[in-house]
C-alpha cells in the first residue's frame, strides 16, 4: 500500500511460499491442531482439502451457502459451524477465498467484511 494509504502493512503480518499450497499447509499446522475444522464455503477449489489434511489433519468442512453467487453470509457460517459442533468438532477456521475458485465471483468487500467479523 502507498504511504498515502490509511492503512499500512505490518511485516510481521507478511507470508512468503512456493505456491497456495505450501502457505495454506504452513497457516492451518499454525493456527490449527488435528482434527480441528476448517469451513469452507462451496464450491470450493477440490486441492483445498488436501491442504487442510495434509500437514496439520485439519478436517475441512463445507460452507453451503444459499446463494454462492453472492458468498457466504453469516446464516451460512452459522448453520456450517452449528452442524459441525453438533457433530462434535471444534471449528478453528474458516478459509475464504476471493475470488472464489472454483467460481471465479469475486465477492462485494461487505461480504467478506461480514465474513470476517462473523469469523
Amino acid at each position: 500500500l502507498s504511504s498515502s494509504s490509511s492503512s499500512s502493512i505490518n511485516p510481521d503480518h507478511v507470508a512468503f511460499g512456493s505456491g497456495v499450497g505450501s502457505l495454506l499447509n504452513h497457516i492451518f499446522f499454525i493456527v490449527a491442531q488435528k482434527g480441528d475444522v476448517v469451513l469452507i464455503p462451496a464450491p470450493y477449489y477440490s486441492a483445498f482439502e488436501y491442504h487442510a489434511k495434509a500437514t496439520a489433519g485439519c478436517v475441512p468442512f463445507p460452507v453451503y451457502m444459499d446463494n454462492p453467487i453472492h458468498g457466504p453470509m453469516e446464516g451460512d457460517l452459522e448453520n456450517a459451524f452449528q452442524l459441525a459442533k453438533k457433530r462434535g468438532k471444534r471449528v478453528k477456521m474458516l478459509l475464504l477465498t476471493n475470488p472464489n475458485d472454483p467460481l471465479g465471483v469475486i465477492y462485494k468487500p461487505s461480504v467478506v467484511m461480514n465474513a470476517i467479523l462473523w469469523a
